[in-house]
C-alpha cells in the first residue's frame, strides 16, 4: 500500500481512506489463500500506527525511494503495490491483475479509456490544440510486478518502481469504482458515490 498524499488520512464514512484502502487488500489476499505479506509504504513510521504490518519507510512518489525499501523488506516473488487514496477498488480488480501475471509477463496494472476532451493550453490561456484522447489512458492501481523486473538501479519510471528495459508489461480492464481521491472535495463525491452504491444493493 503506497502511502502518496495526506488525503490518505482523511475519513471516507467511518474510517480513513486509507484503512479501507488497506482492508480491500487484506481481503483480496484472504481470498486468494497466496501466502502474502502487508506492508505500508509511508515517509513516516508514526502514520502507520495501528495497522498490523510491515512499514517500509521511504518516499511513495519516488520511485527508486520505494523500489529500495521494497528490496531491503521481507523477500517475496511478486509485489503488488496499490495506491492508498482508490478505497473502492474491488477485489476482482486484483484478482484480474494478478491472473494477467502469466507466462512471460513481468507487470501489469489496471487501465481504462480516457473519455474527456482534453486540450493543450499555451501561456496565454489561448487552446493551442486539441489532444488525442485515444492516446491516453487511465492508470489504476494495483500494480502487480515480478520482483526480478524491478530495476533497482534506475531512478525514474512512469511506474510506482522502475521496470528493468526488457520487462514484459500487459495491462487489464479498470473498474469504474477504481477512482482516486485528489481532494477534499473528491471524498464528499466519493461518500454519495458510496450511499448510491449501498442503496442499490439494498434493493
Amino acid at each position: 500500500m503506497a502511502v502518496t498524499s495526506p488525503i490518505a488520512f482523511e475519513k471516507l464514512i467511518h474510517k480513513t481512506i486509507l484503512h479501507t484502502s488497506f482492508n480491500i487488500a487484506r481481503a483480496f489476499a484472504v481470498e486468494t489463500g497466496i501466502k502474502t505479506q502487508l506492508a505500508i509504504a509511508v515517509d513516516n513510521k508514526a502514520l502507520a500506527d495501528g495497522f498490523d504490518c510491515e512499514v517500509l519507510i521511504c518516499d511513495p512518489n519516488n520511485s527508486a525511494s520505494l523500489a529500495a525499501a521494497i528490496k531491503a523488506s521481507t523477500p517475496t516473488d511478486l509485489v503488488a503495490i496499490h495506491d492508498s487514496q482508490r478505497p473502492l477498488t474491488r477485489t476482482t480488480q486484483f484478482h484480474r491483475a494478478i491472473e494477467a501475471l502469466i507466462g512471460d509477463v513481468d507487470a501489469v496494472r489496471p487501465v481504462s479509456e480516457f473519455t474527456e476532451t482534453l486540450k493543450a493550453v499555451k501561456a496565454d490561456a489561448t487552446i493551442e490544440r486539441t489532444i488525442d484522447r485515444t492516446s491516453m489512458q487511465r492508470i489504476s492501481t494495483p500494480e502487480v510486478i515480478r520482483f526480478s523486473a524491478i530495476d533497482f538501479d534506475a531512478d525514474k519510471s512512469t511506474w510506482f518502481v522502475p521496470l528493468k528495459s526488457d520487462a514484459k508489461i500487459s495491462t487489464v480492464d479498470a473498474d469504474p469504482e477504481s477512482l482516486r481521491v485528489n481532494s477534499l472535495a473528491e471524498i464528499t463525491l466519493m461518500e454519495s458515490f458510496v450511499h448510491w452504491q449501498q442503496t442499490v444493493a439494498i434493493k
